[in-house]
């Protein structure tokens, strides 16, 4: 049986901008990026899901040298082109864990599910009590579909363990394509399943290749 180490539920915040005297923030965006990390464990630059790069202004930390992390990320882009970041949170990459012997599918709160940057992106809304929870994926079945191509059929592994149910929290967490196969053609496609508090719901992604 493959070990399995259940990630923290909080992930931790890179680095954040915050105001003292009111100040009020312009208008941020907020989205997914994969930030690198430079020399002196700085984010130096972010490359969002649309492929657009950014250097930044200001000064982020908790990446090491060369280091790229999935991440999402609240910043402005100033007149010279480059992003301030006010906010960067580490989004944890999701294990493939078909081997386990025991899948285990405790539900959690679902606010969206998108394919992205090369990922299949989940904004979760888990009950907790701030303890720690297993989060994995499972590679459930592939089979051929009505386009000639292969269709991969996968579930995402959520373990409550002991953490108690008290409040719901946001929880940021991705499949990177890559470890559901090398390759893909123009006709294969991901079915993905999340149990919910209201039960398993689906969504269907195309165009992989």
């Amino acid at each position: 049986m493959k070990k399995f180490f259940p990630l923290l539920l909080f992930v931790l915040a890179l680095g954040a901008c915050s105001s003292e005297d009111g100040e009020i923030y312009p208008s941020l965006i907020t989205e997914m990026a994969m930030a690198r990390g430079n020399s002196e464990g700085l984010l130096a630059s972010f490359t969002t899901d649309s492929g657009h790069t950014y250097q930044t202004s200001n000064k982020v930390s908790g990446l090491k040298n060369g280091e790229l992390l999935r991440t999402l990320i609240s910043y402005v882009v100033a007149e010279d082109g480059k992003a301030q970041v006010y906010k960067a949170v580490a989004v944890p990459v999701l294990k493939d864990i078909a081997d386990v012997e025991t899948p285990v599918h405790d539900p959690t709160g679902v606010e969206s599910c998108w394919l992205g940057g090369r990922f299949v992106n989940l904004h979760l809304l888990p009950k907790t009590q701030g303890g720690k929870q297993g989060w994995a994926f499972l590679r459930d079945s592939v089979s051929a579909n009505t386009l000639g191509g292969c269709t991969f059929h996968l579930s995402l592994y959520h373990s409550q363990l002991d953490d108690a149910e008290a409040y719901s929290n946001d929880f940021y967490a991705c499949v990177a394509l890559d470890s559901v196969a090398t390759a893909f053609d123009a006709a294969d496609s991901i079915v993905f399943t999340v149990v919910s508090y209201a039960g398993a719901q689906q969504w269907h992604f195309g165009g992989l290749n």
